[in-house]
């Protein structure tokens, strides 16, 4: 498992330092963000609802976690997007879909839970506190209200890798 978590954190870091190339903290914030509404919209997809809410409340423990060790307890704001923020999300999404593929080479979903870890600790870590929990629960549902109602939404070319 120190292997698994190792090759995770070094998915994240090798993404977060080509994300940080073009563009600042800012945009790095919001491809983390991005990264961790990845994750859940695949799990939500293939596992369910529950499933999905279940690693909202992985994420939510690492912010909890942080937010007990930090002096600062109030809730950091997301910065504003930039003109860079959509290379760095595009390079999060499939760091974290990387993470994903990794599921099928691991028992349980061992490479998902490292992968919150990894993603929303480094949230916290760029944010430079613990962000404010509702804002980020409300991105990472933003996918579940994207459809427009007609049925027909076609199939979303990330939702490949499976959840065991």
């Amino acid at each position: 498992m120190r292997q698994l978590q190792s090759l995770i954190s070094t998915i994240v870091a090798s993404a977060i330092e080509c994300a940080g190339r073009g563009g600042g903290d800012a945009d790095v914030v919001h491809g983390l963000v991005a990264g961790l509404r990845r994750l859940r919209t695949v799990v939500a997809a293939q596992a369910g609802y529950g499933a999905a809410c279940a690693l909202e409340d992985s994420i939510h423990a690492v912010f909890v976690d942080r937010t007990m060790q930090a002096a600062e307890r109030s809730p950091r704001v997301l910065p504003p997007q930039t003109v860079h923020t959509r290379r760095a999300v595009q390079i999060l999404e499939d760091s974290a879909m990387s993470c994903l593929a990794l599921n099928a080479f691991f028992p349980g979903n061992t490479s998902i839970g490292f992968a919150v870890q990894v993603l929303a600790g480094r949230l916290v870590d760029r944010l430079g506190g613990v962000p404010d929990w509702l804002v980020i629960l409300s991105v990472l549902r933003s996918d579940d209200s994207d459809s427009d109602g007609d049925g027909d939404e076609g199939e979303d070319p990330w939702v490949v890798p499976a959840v065991h």
